[in-house]
């Protein structure tokens, strides 16, 4: 049995293990809020609707995925959502409403904010490829299934 001072740093030495075990509930919340599953399903209708709209040509800076990953996630999502907004400008132009309702680009933003970036080291939007509709929403689609990849548990 071990006694003084080996026992204390024996029992300090469990305690610091144990600690170390348990789930962090701080990381797990964070990891929480930056989940995106219901903004997703709203890309889809989106991606449904621009099938019916491609005559209307609409061109829209576009991030990659690769923007996100190259430690700029808040600038590549407050991108999608300035060019969101400009969508769903466009379709309101030419009759089709009830998209501005989603608020897409707000809960993007929202998003964005989640995430600590420097925006130093990171393109900004005007000089993105600019993309159709249809290529823009998939793109936006794939950058928050690797969102969800990364933070939905």
């Amino acid at each position: 049995m071990l006694t003084g001072r080996p026992a204390l740093a024996t029992v300090l030495l469990c305690l610091v293990c144990l600690l170390a075990l348990k789930p962090q509930p701080a990381a797990a919340a964070a990891a929480a809020i930056r989940c995106t599953r219901d903004i997703i399903k709203w890309v889809g209708e989106l991606i449904k609707k621009t099938s019916d709209l491609q005559w209307l040509d609409c061109r829209l800076y576009t991030p990659t995925i690769q923007d996100y990953q190259q430690n700029c996630p808040s600038s590549t999502l407050k991108c999608f959502a300035d060019e969101v907004k400009v969508l769903v400008k466009e379709w309101e132009t030419v009759g089709v409403v009830g998209f501005r309702n989603l608020k897409l680009n707000i809960k993007l933003e929202i998003l964005a904010s989640r995430f600590n970036q420097t925006e130093s080291e990171c393109r900004q939007c005007e000089l993105l490829k600019v993309q159709n509709a249809t290529v823009f929403l998939e793109d936006l689609r794939s950058t928050l299934q690797i969102i969800n990849t990364d933070f939905c548990r």
